[in-house]
């Protein structure tokens, strides 16, 4: 089937009207709309607003449903912070139902990557899938597809689908016949699918309405998440909607013309696995690590962490699978005194459909405190509820003042002992050099992303020891340089994939050449922790920087000479001192200010920059750019603020009402002044004259 239907004149059958079908059945109309009277909510009830589905992938917005150019409209909307938000409505809100019946409507789905429309019916009571659900048109990879579900006899949830082959971008005339005996949907005339096990057909009151769904990046059903081809605004198009109730007849029917092919009922399509996920939060010198995985079901599994009864952060989303052997790592940090303590992990969204196979649960695999492993640390949670670890710390003990050597400042010339996961032989250690100068280096040798990691975290620094350290070809590189004193670092990341770097108080550069054969964030972010220092950190990528052009050639068929950093994200915190940050090309910078000034220009990626209590220069660059704001952040300026395209992100109780502008001077260059809380916690937007209430969030 090829051809599209062409919409005739609307349509007008009133509530009431009576027919009968050429199988004797006959039907009364109750309810009837072609829109022409806008969006009615005594016939459609509210459209759904607000909560996130439960793929985590887009919340719902009541702005995505309306009457437009005589017809309803849904949408999935994709709003400037790269947040997407969709539409729904069904007429089971307003009490509109029907137990047996048809429905007969116009629609054309609009067909973008990581996208889909739901056309269907919904039980009234609400109780999935207990109650059934019919879904007349779904369309996942643009390919028309029309299902039914329903509760197995052991619980579990069960479906079948069958799919066709026109196209749901045109418009098309579609019918749903529900009788006790059959199920049929017919489109343009002709029958699509057809269901008679009575197990697959609902017995219960339903309402007829619509979905937009955006899809996560890990749902292969659909092809995954949205990209940079799909569209900002993806529309379904209804019209000539009539719902009649069943109420006399054979209860049989035979339909339009076509014939059904239709596969064997399977099982519901499982999501891929998320990434793991790799979260620290909260803040102080004492450190929780937990080890977290789920077994993921109809989403992710969901829960918040606590220490001695207090929430750290928000709700926390899993992402490693238990089943793999994964593991999500939650850096908990806090300033917790001498004795005993209590660290709580809460369960917050459990699903069960009846099988080991339907079954969402979050596991704590274990704990750390300190860098000591806790006793009786792992806990499997079925259900609901928490999970209580102990930990204490002991009493500190000052011991007696002792003289100590000064820490040299002066870098010698001979080889930190790095480590590389008992592979020494894949690994090239001597001089090499990079941009003009020579670094003590460490080269992996095996093709890129079939070697060893890199690890140097010395207990203490030795004077003899060089500081100018280049680590070339591995893809995770781990430095803790914390034990180095004011020692200063001159550090090459190159053909780095993701990883690790926390620096000591000297005056340090840190240049991160990344690379990377794939996507999630958890495998592609390298993190790296300034100190007291005034640091300099760069971000490039293979593709653009010389710096890789050791690792170009016969390099195996991982390696991207090309790449140009689109997978990679740079997690970069700023300590007291005068800390820079510059990006080139596509990584994506997230960015913690400190207490000192911070400086950071964002390269083509969608940044994120959450200000410090000390000062900070900002620029964005060329993507979608988040300024993140708290009470008590110092004072920051914004050197290309693009209103409608950029956001200013308020959060930790900060609201609208306190937020003032007006213009301002700085530094000899005109711009706004936004300042947003009581204390006078200001954000300079230089050249910009007015901001948009859609360019402010308030979290």
């Amino acid at each position: 089937m090829n051809h599209a239907f062409v919409e005739s004149e609307k349509m007008v059958s009133a509530v009431g009207t009576t027919s009968t079908d050429t199988s004797g059945n006959a039907y009364r109309v109750v309810l009837s709309d072609d829109f022409s009277n806008g969006y009615q909510t005594s016939k459609w009830g509210p459209a759904f607003g607000g909560g996130t589905y439960w793929n985590g992938a887009f919340t719902w917005s009541s702005a995505d449903v309306g009457v437009r150019n005589g017809e309803l409209q849904v949408t999935d909307t994709r709003h400037a912070d790269g947040s997407w938000t969709a539409g729904g409505f069904s007429s089971f809100k307003a009490g509109n139902t029907i137990t047996y019946g048809t429905v007969e409507f116009d629609a054309r789905v609009e067909q973008a990557q990581g996208t889909q429309a739901a056309i269907l019916m919904w039980p009234a009571s609400d109780t999935w899938p207990r109650d059934g659900e019919i879904d007349i048109l779904e369309t996942p990879k643009t390919v028309p597809m029309h299902s039914t579900h329903w509760e197995g006899s052991d619980g579990s949830h069960r479906y079948d689908s069958i799919f066709s082959d026109y196209d749901p971008g045109q418009t098309h005339h579609y019918k749903m016949t529900w009788l006790p005996s059959v199920l049929t949907i017919e489109v343009d005339g002709k029958v699509v699918a057809t269901w008679t096990d009575p197990a697959a057909i609902p017995d219960t009151a339903m309402g007829f309405g619509a979905m937009g769904y955006v899809a996560a990046s890990g749902e292969e059903w659909l092809g995954g998440g949205p990209d940079g081809s799909t569209p900002n605004v993806v529309t379904t198009h209804i019209d000539n909607v009539v719902m009649s109730q069943w109420v006399s007849g054979s209860g049989t029917y035979t339909g339009g013309s076509g014939t059904v092919t239709k596969p064997p009922v399977v099982a519901e399509p499982a999501p891929k696995p998320a990434d793991p996920v790799t979260k620290t939060i909260g803040s102080g010198s004492d450190t929780l690590v937990l080890k977290i995985s789920q077994d993921a079901w109809q989403g992710n599994a969901t829960y918040t962490i606590s220490v001695d009864g207090k929430q750290v952060d928000g709700t926390l989303t899993a992402g490693a699978s238990h089943a793999a052997g994964l593991n999500d790592v939650i850096t908990v940090k806090g300033n917790w005194g001498a004795g005993a303590h209590k660290v709580t992990v809460n369960f917050t969204n459990d699903a069960y459909g009846g099988s080991s196979a339907a079954d969402r649960n979050l596991h704590v695999d274990g704990i750390t405190f300190n860098g000591v492993e806790l006793a009786g640390s792992s806990a499997d949670l079925y259900s609901n509820g928490p999970a209580d670890f102990a930990f204490s710390k002991a009493a500190v003990v000052t011991p007696p003042p002792v003289a100590e050597p000064p820490v040299t400042t002066t870098p010698g010339t001979a080889t930190p002992p790095a480590k590389f996961g008992g592979r020494d032989a894949d690994v090239w250690i001597g001089q090499a050099d990079f941009g003009g100068s020579d670094y003590v280096t460490y080269g992996g040798t095996s093709d890129w992303g079939t070697g060893p990691g890199a690890t140097l975290k010395p207990a203490s620094w030795n004077a003899s020891w060089s500081s100018k350290l280049a680590f070339d070809n591995f893809v995770q590189t781990n430095l803790d340089l914390s034990k180095a004193g004011s020692l200063d670092f001159d550090l090459m990341l190159v053909s780095a994939k993701r990883g690790a770097v926390t620096l000591g108080a000297g005056d340090d550069q840190v240049t991160w050449v990344a690379h990377s054969n794939s996507g999630g964030a958890a495998l592609n972010t390298m993190v790296i922790k300034t100190g007291a220092g005034n640091d300099t950190v760069t971000i490039t990528d293979a593709g653009r920087s010389p710096l890789a052009d050791y690792d170009r050639h016969d390099n195996g068929k991982l390696y991207n000479a090309n790449y140009d950093g689109r997978h990679s994200i740079a997690d970069v915190t700023f300590g007291s001192g005068q800390d820079s940050v510059t990006v080139e090309g596509k990584t994506k910078l997230v960015l913690h200010a400190g207490s000192g000034e911070a400086t950071a220009v964002g390269g083509a990626g969608n940044d994120i920059f959450h200000a410090g209590t000390g000062t900070a220069e900002f620029t964005g660059g060329a993507g979608k750019d988040s300024f993140v704001f708290v009470r008590g952040s110092g004072h920051v300026v914004i050197e290309d603020f693009t209103s409608g395209t950029d956001l200013l992100q308020f959060s930790g109780g900060l609201t609208k009402s306190g937020v003032t502008t007006k213009a301002a001077t700085e530094g000899g260059v005109s711009g706004l002044l936004v300042t947003y809380d009581t204390g006078g916690d200001s954000v300079f937007l230089a050249h910009v004259t007015k901001i948009a209430a859609a360019d402010m969030l308030f979290a």
